[in-house]
């Protein structure tokens, strides 16, 4: 808390959280009476200096404070401060869909699961400068790489911080190529209404079963099912919704997928000697593509006197601009909006006379707008 100051002379001082009645806090230097107010919770007192402790402190005690230096003549003197608390940091939990992976050919998407702001990057215990196929979501707790290069291999971390303390969680290196395989999901991506299986990578010899779990958990909440061959036992869990299958490979089935199966996923293999051997992968889900819609502000124009604004309507963030059936390559004339919603062409010419389309896609699929004719006059 930033202290006011208030000299040891002054005959009395008053100390107040927010907006509080006079005498909350009282301590009155001549006659040493100590009286207490409304928001007094018992752990705090005034020292003789003004100061005020506040023992074993909570997110409850953050706030404004203000404090009264009561001078000769009932003078008073005012004085504000803020006080900020903070939760202990928690270690994040850092996921990888795949931790071996071949150059040129693979993804990889890591995911820093905490409840603290937004993490920070590291590879190799260093800050991490994101190259052009690295990207990082808006909350920056997602870090995809693709397609993965030999120096992308290395160590990851994410850690999470506050003014006073930090936490970070440690990621097994990529090998690439690995000399040993890593059992894994093969993350997938599927539109809305898809059946979807989730392949499993490099199955260990001699499996006795599997179980699969919805979320970065292996707890018995997370459990979808559980797959025995020796028994030829099938059970469900909390997470088993009526549309998952474990399939005899031990991959797993989900019809009819819907955004809220995206997410990670981990499988257990079952070995003799009861040992397990641990699976993770994620599948993301995107719901189907709407046909956007293009307007132009016109579509006869005359050269080099008149120009067109073109918008296309859509609700998707990914947007591509075709001209004459091919992607559009800009001219010195034309401008872009920064969500390539619209496309601006002043003054036009002869050569820009077609047709124009804008299509919009995402991983998966992708749909294009219905063609406007553009003529220009000369």
């Amino acid at each position: 808390m930033d202290q006011a100051a208030v000299p040891l002379e002054f005959p009395a001082a008053s100390a107040h959280r927010g907006r509080v009645p006079w005498l909350e806090l009282l301590l009155a230097g001549y006659y040493s009476v100590y009286l207490t107010g409304t928001e007094y919770i018992g752990r705090a007192d005034i020292n003789l200096d003004g100061s005020l402790i506040i023992r074993n402190v909570t997110v409850w005690d953050e706030g404004i404070y203000m404090v009264v230096a009561v001078l000769p003549n009932s003078r008073r003197e005012v004085g504000f401060g803020w006080l900020k608390v903070y939760r202990q940091v928690r270690v994040p939990t850092l996921l990888a869909s795949n931790t071996t992976v071949t150059e040129n050919e693979d993804a990889v998407v890591m995911t820093c699961h905490t409840h603290g702001s937004s993490p920070k990057w590291l590879f190799n215990s260093k800050t991490l400068r994101l190259k052009e196929r690295m990207k990082l979501t808006k909350d920056r707790r997602t870090l995809t790489i693709d397609p993965v290069r030999r120096e992308d291999a290395g160590s990851y971390q994410c850690k999470v911080s506050n003014p006073f303390s930090s936490a970070e969680i440690f990621l097994l290196t990529f090998w690439i190529p690995a000399t040993t395989a890593r059992f894994a999901i093969a993350s997938t991506s599927a539109v809305e209404g898809q059946d979807v299986i989730l392949h499993l990578r490099n199955t260990p010899p001699n499996v006795k079963g599997f179980i699969w779990y919805r979320g970065i958990e292996t707890k018995y909440y997370n459990l979808i099912g559980t797959l025995a061959w020796q028994f030829s036992r099938y059970l469900t869990g909390p997470e088993y919704s009526g549309r998952e299958k474990i399939n005899l490979d031990g991959s797993l089935i989900i019809r009819n997928v819907t955004v809220q199966d995206l997410g990670i996923y981990v499988v257990a293999a079952v070995l003799p000697k009861s040992r397990r051997v641990i699976g993770f992968g994620r599948l993301n889900v995107y719901r189907p593509l709407s046909v956007p819609t293009l307007l132009a502000s016109n579509t006869t124009v005359t050269e080099n006197e008149d120009s067109v604004v073109m918008t296309c309507h859509t609700d998707e963030s990914s947007i591509n601009w075709l001209f004459n059936a091919m992607s559009l390559r800009l001219r010195e004339r034309m401008k872009l909006s920064e969500d390539h919603r619209t496309l601006t062409i002043e003054p036009v010419m002869r050569e820009d006379a077609g047709n124009y389309q804008c299509k919009v896609s995402n991983p998966v699929s992708s749909t294009e707008s219905a063609p406007v004719e553009l003529d220009v006059k000369y």
